[in-house]
């Protein structure tokens, strides 16, 4: 089976904060050139929160007249439940691959409340949806017979799942066996590829699109997953160091892809911050290099 590789893009900012519309299509061929077959837009790291539903349309369609014929899926998760169906009619409208809803963060959510969003959702895109699970941002972890109901009635398809929880993943694969599931955590990646992930969703592939490409690509072909396991633990680590969106926009800058800053409310690197990246990004390169050269 050939895994899908999706780069869960960042949305292109200028230095004012205002959206960067014209950075996307070089952007997005950047990324195709090392190996994604497709983009997840306006997820956690398109800083989705920090955009008025006008410019999330405007980031969709600039993605999808960029996308050269390859799939663009688009969360559409909001707390106003009107803003997320407005937003997966016009993903419907605009000719999204798909679109994937997140639980609603902050009041406390049930099980048949988040339910009640999902078939809503999946009204309003006039097909069916993916769910997000996101506990860590959202406080609420999908129930896994949330999944299986969903999965069963074909309001679902498919479900990207960041929460690093391997024992969940496998649960919503033994109740949901058909439908598609995405590796959302580049952390537990190679677990699961392992368990049975259907596709990846991917926020290194931003910076590092040739890494993940590489380790799925050996993944199929059962290749020894060492040397990419250890290259992901390498870049995770680097990454933690700093906050994490503003690490990954200027690693991108250094590889010759600048999409712009972060918007307030995040905030840039100090400059002693960029230049402890710089240096430690350098470094991982130039071993990437090496090891790269020596395994020809």
């Amino acid at each position: 089976m050939t895994r899908t590789i999706l780069a869960a893009t960042l949305t292109p900012f200028r230095p004012d904060g205002e959206l960067w519309l014209e950075r996307i299509p070089s952007y997005l061929r950047f990324l195709t050139d090392h190996g994604v077959h497709g983009f997840l837009a306006l997820g956690t790291n398109g800083e989705f929160a920090s955009l008025t539903v006008e410019e999330r349309e405007r980031v969709l369609d600039a993605h999808i007249a960029a996308a050269d014929g390859r799939p663009v899926y688009v969360n559409v998760g909001a707390t106003v439940m009107q803003d997320m169906m407005h937003l997966a009619k016009h993903a419907h409208r605009a000719g999204a691959a798909g679109v994937a809803v997140l639980p609603p963060y902050y009041f406390p959510l049930t099980k048949g409340g988040f339910e009640d969003v999902a078939r809503r959702a999946a009204d309003a895109f006039s097909g069916p949806i993916f769910l997000y699970n996101i506990p860590r941002y959202t406080g609420y972890r999908i129930p896994v017979d949330t999944v299986a109901d969903l999965a069963q009635d074909g309001v679902c398809i498919g479900m990207k799942d960041s929460s690093q929880d391997i024992d969940y993943l496998k649960q919503v694969r033994s109740v949901a066996p058909n439908i598609d599931f995405f590796m959302g955590s580049d952390t537990t990646l190679i677990e699961g590829l392992t368990a049975g992930v259907t596709g990846v969703v991917s926020g290194m592939a931003n910076t590092f699109p040739d890494v993940v490409a590489g380790t799925v690509r050996a993944f199929e072909s059962g290749s020894d997953l060492v040397l990419w396991g250890e290259r992901i633990r390498e870049i995770r680590t680097m990454f933690a160091r700093y906050p994490y969106l503003a690490a990954t926009r200027r690693s991108l800058a250094a590889r010759g892809m600048d999409v712009g800053p972060v918007r307030a409310p995040l905030s840039d690197l100090s400059a002693d911050e960029h230049s402890d990246l710089a240096g430690l990004l350098s470094e991982i390169l130039d071993r990437f290099r090496d090891s790269a050269v020596k395994n020809k």
